[in-house]
């Protein structure tokens, strides 16, 4: 099932931090998504490829940046924008102001993992593979040529999820499967809105990012990583859901 991020404030995220777990246990269900395969390469990450790229201060807020291989990412989730109560029925729409949604219609979620976007929003209505959407001048967000890359930088579809994510216990429900975080890219399972069934979804079990790549005048590519193993692997969502957002520098 799908899942929305949490998204607000100024406050700067960071992947290191170990705190008690939130409540209640897990449900066992991982995501059933129908996905694309990927390639499986060899592993090539090693210490010194993995430096930072710099900072950058955004809508209020600090985000700190990891190379990986020879791309540049946000090493947190996109939190931009005004936040809209969706139990209110407060729909992110095209106009003059960036709009999301905090997982559970808490903005403190924001403050945690993030805002959560649907696609046109989190474009700004272009339609481009690769188009700059609400990221900052001179950033894009990744289509799925630029996530094929860190996959296959990272080993591939079987073990790049578990070099991605986030370790610790404030984020991820335990057992986080093979998570290190070698990569640094710092994955919060923020979760994910569901437009079909309109529930929130996979907190604390699986990160969800977009990309940029439509598939047909519904659906697009997206990322997934789940808590019970290591994969990353692409596969189709629904526009109106909302999912988390990292950019990827030009």
């Amino acid at each position: 099932m799908k899942t929305t991020i949490k998204a607000f404030g100024m406050v700067v995220l960071w992947c290191t931090i170990t705190l008690s777990s939130f409540g209640q246990n897990p449900k066992d269900n991982p995501p059933t998504h129908n996905v694309p395969p990927t390639s499986t390469g060899q592993d090539t990450t090693k210490p010194a490829d993995t430096t930072s790229c710099g900072t950058f201060e955004y809508g209020g807020q600090v985000y700190h940046t990891i190379i990986i291989g020879t791309q540049c990412w946000m090493k947190e989730n996109m939190n931009l924008g005004n936040w809209l109560d969706q139990s209110q029925n407060q729909t992110q729409q095209k106009n003059a102001t960036v709009e999301k949604y905090c997982y559970g219609n808490d903005f403190i979620n924001c403050d945690l993992w993030g805002g959560l976007y649907m696609w046109e929003e989190m474009l700004h209505y272009e339609t481009t593979p690769g188009a700059q959407g609400i990221c900052p001048s001179g950033w894009h967000v990744p289509d799925s040529k630029d996530w094929k890359q860190v996959i296959r930088f990272l080993g591939g579809t079987e073990l790049a999820g578990g070099k991605m994510k986030s370790t610790g216990n404030r984020d991820w429900w335990v057992p986080n499967v093979g998570a290190s975080n070698s990569s640094q890219f710092c994955a919060f399972p923020g979760g994910y809105f569901d437009f079909v069934t309109q529930t929130w979804n996979d907190v604390h079990n699986a990160a969800y990012f977009w990309s940029s790549e439509s598939i047909s005048t519904t659906t697009s590519v997206g990322l997934q990583l789940i808590r019970k193993g290591t994969e990353a692997e692409l596969y189709e969502e629904y526009n109106p859901s909302a999912l988390s957002l990292r950019c990827i520098r030009d």
